[in-house]
């Protein structure tokens, strides 16, 4: 299996690391949504530190397979990763407390959207990262290394 080169696990303890620390610190510092109020650290439960966990584990071994079909040709980008990642990022702090910047041109109502249904959004996330890990693994075991004509 290509994952478990040097260089793929390297790439994946990174940003394993990277975005596990990152959305942790997120989930400790930046406020979250509870009882209709806006709180710091209320997203910062059980569960939400184990689906990021999950979810940092599925981006890291994405990424690796993004590297593994980016190596000698063109570069390779999962876009259904890179939304599965941004849904990850507006589940871990209430949206609508902290970028105001947003609210005021007009994305307020679809912010507050995803503070109030947070675990829909967090499934979907997971799918979607899940649906981006299988997709990209699919494309690196079924490129032959040396095609013979």
């Amino acid at each position: 299996m290509h994952y478990f080169s040097l260089r793929n696990i390297s790439v994946f303890s990174g940003i394993f690391l990277l975005f596990f620390g990152f959305t942790i610190w997120m989930l400790a510092t930046l406020p979250g949504s509870s009882d209709m109020a806006c709180v710091v650290g209320a997203y910062l439960t059980a569960g939400n530190v184990l689906l990021n966990l999950l979810l940092s584990f599925i981006i890291g071994l994405t990424v690796v397979n993004m590297v593994e079909l980016s190596s000698g040709r063109k570069t390779f980008i999962s876009k259904s990763g890179v939304i599965g990642s941004s849904l990850v990022f507006l589940t871990s702090f209430c949206a609508t407390c902290t970028l105001p910047i947003l609210a005021g041109l007009g994305i307020g109502g679809a912010l507050s959207l995803v503070s109030v249904h947070h675990g829909l959004f967090q499934t979907l996330a997971v799918l979607i990262c899940a649906y981006s890990l299988f997709s990209s693994h699919k494309k690196v075991t079924s490129e032959c290394k040396i095609c013979i004509k």
